[in-house]
């Protein structure tokens, strides 16, 4: 409307009328979960650009809305005044059925003097009285001339609103509904709580560490970060207080949560056990796991002091490296698909298939004995995560890890094993041991519970408890949502 000339502005409003106050332009806060933003306060020293970049995460939404915006048609124009010139029109058809007595009207428009409408039998056309003449019609004129004639007949009778004449659609048949979009947001899929309660082996002479993750066996990926989790207790803690002379209150968290955005019946929750590093091999430092046992410690007392001697000698001097011990897994999904198939209160303990898992429940069913029947249970558990009844899991089965390093490919062949036999087909060794963990959805945030930054979350725990952490998601798909969260990127030197 700023580009037009003033002799323009008088056409503009034959078509519309829109009113002054239409748009609404306001701020609106950022959504925040978190007690504060994790935006780094000292960013003087940052580009202009980047550090424009990164104010954008803190900064306050500007919205640009419309007043009449999902009002329609029909209130806009009773606003502006376009209905009270338009007039009830009543419009008559000539169009008659068809008639096997009598013919169709072939010569439709020309009549007789007596408003008689002529059919095909009807030949006497000199009785009709011809039409006007119309006056000019071989007279030369000049362009200007027609066009000035043009113009003045299509301002004729020209109706003073034109959109007048559409009437309002209805707003439920609109062919386009465009809701008003919500600001943007934090994703997070369907949240699992996981709790590791206990690990246990049958001797227990050093420090034992646990890092948990989610792993999707048919899109072949790792969705989740790793979860580190220290179950030891305040005995095997001080053989690393040489290495760890300040604790941070979030590593004693034993709880995690973690998103799930595209659930699948092939989604594994994989335990990765480690030590302190040892002089040797793998296999030497497992040994003793695998010979003795909890029944026998009397007699094997003086050896169990001298390998926690040993053990503690290592924490002294390598107390700060790791190697890898064991390693464990649980089909999560499966998991959820007897607690969201359980209808009765019973207390009873089912084995979950490959033998990996014993599930322990309150309120649980016999699982289905065909496999078809267990796939479309577990496939109906996909769509009803966040409705699955707290469940307590046992995992009985701890495999030894063989090599120095089990890659990610690696761990999926073993997990494709599982999933078709009880044990992986290829020989590994297992290690006497079991692994408690407890598993609920989320449906609100817990207190004491801290972001992937690891900032506390709102809202905040009275008193200091331990903490819960939220585990960042890596979904196994593209989820076409703004980034519009400041994330810390951790480097390891």
């Amino acid at each position: 409307m700023s580009q037009l000339r003033s002799e323009d502005s008088d056409l503009m409003h034959e078509f519309g009328d829109f009113p002054d106050d239409d748009l609404k332009v306001e701020q609106v806060e950022k959504e925040r979960r978190t007690i504060r933003h994790s935006v780094p306060e000292d960013g003087g020293d940052l580009d202009p650009h980047v550090r424009d970049c990164v104010k954008s995460y803190t900064q306050p939404w500007l919205v640009v809305s419309r007043r009449c915006q999902g009002d329609g048609w029909s209130a806009y124009s009773e606003r502006v005044g376009l209905h009270k010139v338009l007039h009830k029109q009543i419009f008559e058809s000539d169009f008659q059925p068809e008639n096997k007595d009598k013919p169709s009207p072939t010569l439709a428009g020309l009549s007789d003097d007596s408003s008689r409408t002529l059919t095909s039998c009807d030949f006497n056309l000199r009785s009709l009285a011809p039409d006007q003449r119309v006056e000019g019609l071989l007279a030369f004129s000049s362009h200007e001339e027609l066009d000035r004639f043009n113009q003045e007949a299509r301002h004729a009778k020209r109706h003073p609103e034109v959109f007048a004449l559409y009437p309002p659609p209805d707003e439920d048949d609109a062919v386009e509904i465009r809701p008003i979009p919500d600001c943007p947001k934090e994703h997070t899929g369907e949240r699992i709580l996981i709790r590791c309660q206990a690990m246990k082996f049958e001797i227990d002479i050093e420090p034992i560490f646990a890092t948990m993750a989610l792993y999707d066996l048919k899109e072949k990926k790792k969705i989740s970060e790793n979860f580190y989790c220290d179950l030891n207790s305040e005995q095997f803690r001080n053989f690393l207080k040489p290495h760890t002379p300040h604790v941070d209150h979030s590593t004693l968290a034993r709880s995690a949560i973690f998103s799930v955005t595209y659930p699948s019946p092939d989604i594994y929750l994989v335990i990765k056990i480690e030590k302190v590093l040892q002089q040797g091999e793998i296999s030497d430092c497992a040994d003793p796991y695998l010979t003795m046992r909890e029944s026998d410690s009397t007699k094997n007392r003086d050896k169990l002091e001298k390998l926690k001697s040993q053990a503690e000698a290592f924490c002294q001097r390598l107390g700060r490296y790791r190697m890898p011990f064991a390693w464990a897994t649980v089909n999560i999904m499966e998991v959820i698909s007897q607690t969201a198939a359980s209808d009765r209160d019973v207390t009873d303990s089912d084995s979950v298939k490959g033998g990996v898992c014993e599930f322990v429940h309150r309120r649980t069913s016999q699982l289905p004995r065909r496999n078809s029947e267990r796939f479309t249970s577990m496939e109906e558990a996909c769509y009803n995560v966040h409705t699955f009844k707290p469940a307590t899991i046992t995992i009985p089965t701890i495999f030894k890890q063989e090599g120095d390093r089990l890659s990610d490919e690696d761990l999926l062949k073993f997990l494709a094993d599982i999933k078709k036999s009880s044990t992986p087909q290829r020989r590994i060794k297992t290690i006497p041991g079991c692994i408690k963990l407890d598993m609920s959805p989320i449906h609100d945030t817990p207190q004491a519970c801290l972001s992937t930054e690891l900032i506390p979350l709102i809202p905040v725990a009275e008193k200091n408890i331990r903490p819960i952490k939220e585990v960042l998601e890596f979904p196994s798909s593209e989820v076409y949502v703004p980034h519009n969260i400041y994330r810390w990127v951790w480097r390891l030197s």
